[in-house]
């Protein structure tokens, strides 16, 4: 179950593609929302240490604009 519409809620949200998206979910982060290849994580401490410790390949991608993280 996912929220529809997470742009009311309050907070910090972390929006990233699908390649990132689910490299988090497989790390035990939680998904808010999805809306095709877009997700949606609360951005969290967790998340924090997860995306420092993102395998190089993924942080290359991410900072050549190749995906979106």
């Amino acid at each position: 179950m996912y929220i529809k519409n997470i742009e009311t809620v309050k907070g910090s949200k972390y929006y990233c593609g699908r390649m990132i998206g689910n490299y988090l979910i497989k790390k035990g982060i939680p998904l808010l929302s999805r809306d095709g290849n877009k997700m949606v994580f609360a951005n969290t401490k967790k998340l924090q240490g997860v995306l420092f410790n993102m395998p190089v390949y993924l942080k290359v991608l991410k900072k050549a604009g190749v995906i979106n993280g």
